[in-house]
């Protein structure tokens, strides 16, 4: 549970680190000020106020029969701040319920003026923006009204310290949000720069930056790349030389079996022969555009399309959106489909080309209606010069380097290739996903 809710970026759990605690230390804060502080001063000014009140019911009964009770108003008007008038118009107490169940506040001025006043009474907390209204009857026939500035029984400190607590927590959250970006961001250009290595993109115009820990993993990965690119460079240039090399004997032989092949007997050999220059020569010109070519955008629907018009006569049906743009080395993903439907128009009557986008994915898949490959067969056909012995699903079991070369062209745009048994009845269904 706490897994799905829990930020998976970086920056929100560091976020998340400095938050939690800042909202903890506030609440507490708040918690204790509020107790201690704000609910004992609040209570200390309504106690005050019902203290006056009865000090005013006292004095009310004797200045009366002096006829001096407008004297008695105007005193505690000026000394107490508290505006008093008798409502002769008034028979009874108001009933309507004046007190919010969530207030603090209302609870506070309940407590105080329930055990404090001791004539029946009715208060009304809201009464305006800046009097509370208390009814008092004083006897069966008369009811005094008090209105009480609400800045008299109610202390302003709360709203202060919120703000003052608030405020400069929000300042620092801004601040600490611009301070982790700019940590972050070098995090975020070296997974980038992965990212793009793994897909092919050695170009990539990385710099290190950032804290030291960040530098030293962007410097290790600097240092990895160069390994990588320096012995793939090797490995092409060492197999380039060695496929060089075995063209001059079979040119040799090639040759020979000319002059001595005058019965057209060693017609068979001289095949073979050429299949062998065949296979160095495809894959000489695969190991000189791997790694040279540019990555560009094109649209994939229009290369399969022409791919098919030119190279293919069997019955090939593509199913795509036609403005599926995909960015590669647009050479090598041509030859990449075309050894694929070079291998399944041999064994199979229809192909079916689909080519769709699955979130940050573009997938294509090649299906045909051909004998299949063997589950045990799937993850060994894309070794170089592997052969599958009385195998269902070609007529020779030869492989030669065409499926190797579609493996290693995918794996060089940081995709993947995998092969399935058709969901559409007999065959094969090749899967090729590469991340956008």
């Amino acid at each position: 549970m706490l897994r799905k809710i829990f930020p998976r970026t970086l920056l929100f759990r560091s976020l998340l680190i400095i938050v939690v605690p800042i909202i903890l230390i506030q609440v507490v804060i708040g918690a204790v000020f509020f107790d201690s502080i704000w609910y004992k001063t609040n209570r200390g000014l309504v106690r005050a106020t019902t203290n006056e009140i009865n000090t005013f019911l006292e004095l009310y009964p004797e200045f009366k029969q002096k006829n001096k009770v407008s004297e008695l108003i105007n005193t505690f008007k000026n000394n107490s701040g508290l505006i008093i008038s008798i409502k002769k118009e008034i028979r009874e107490l108001p009933s309507t319920e004046t007190v919010k169940w969530y207030s603090l506040y209302d609870k506070i001025v309940v407590e105080e003026f329930s055990d404090k006043l001791k004539n029946p009474y009715w208060h009304n907390v809201r009464f305006d923006s800046s009097n509370v209204q208390v009814l008092i009857m004083f006897n069966k026939n008369e009811i005094i009204e008090f209105l009480i500035a609400k800045s008299k029984i109610r202390s302003t400190s709360g709203r202060i310290f919120a703000l003052w607590i608030t405020i400069p927590s929000f300042i620092f959250l801004i601040i600490s949000i611009i301070f982790l970006r700019n940590q972050i961001r070098p995090i975020v250009h070296l997974s980038r720069a992965a990212e793009k290595f793994g897909k092919g993109q050695f170009d990539s115009d990385f710099k290190i930056s950032g804290a030291l820990e960040i530098r030293q993993a962007s410097y290790e990965f600097e240092r990895m790349k160069r390994r990588i690119l320096k012995h793939i460079s090797q490995r092409t240039a060492m197999l380039s030389g060695i496929s060089h090399d075995l063209k001059t004997p079979l040119t040799r032989l090639k040759l020979q079996i000319e002059l001595l092949n005058k019965n057209q007997k060693l017609n068979s050999l001289k095949e073979e022969i050429n299949e062998m220059e065949k296979m160095i020569n495809e894959y000489l010109d695969f190991a000189s555009n791997q790694y040279s070519q540019a990555l560009e955008k094109f649209n994939i629907y229009q290369l399969i399309q022409n791919l098919i018009e030119k190279s293919f006569k069997k019955n090939i049906k593509i199913i795509s959106p036609k403005n599926l743009i995909f960015t590669g080395r647009k050479n090598l993903i041509r030859r990449c489909i075309a050894n694929i439907i070079n291998n399944s128009q041999k064994y199979a009557e229809n192909i079916l080309i689909t080519c769709k986008k699955i979130k940050n994915t573009t997938q294509i898949t090649i299906d045909d209606d051909g004998p299949g490959i063997a589950d045990e067969h799937k993850d060994k056909v894309f070794r170089p010069f592997y052969r599958i012995d009385q195998s269902k699903s070609f007529k020779d079991s030869n492989f030669g380097l065409g499926l190797s070369i579609v493996e290693d062209i995918v794996n060089s745009h940081g995709g993947t290739v995998k092969l399935f048994n058709n969901p559409k009845g007999k065959g094969l269904r090749v899967l090729l996903s590469f991340p956008n």
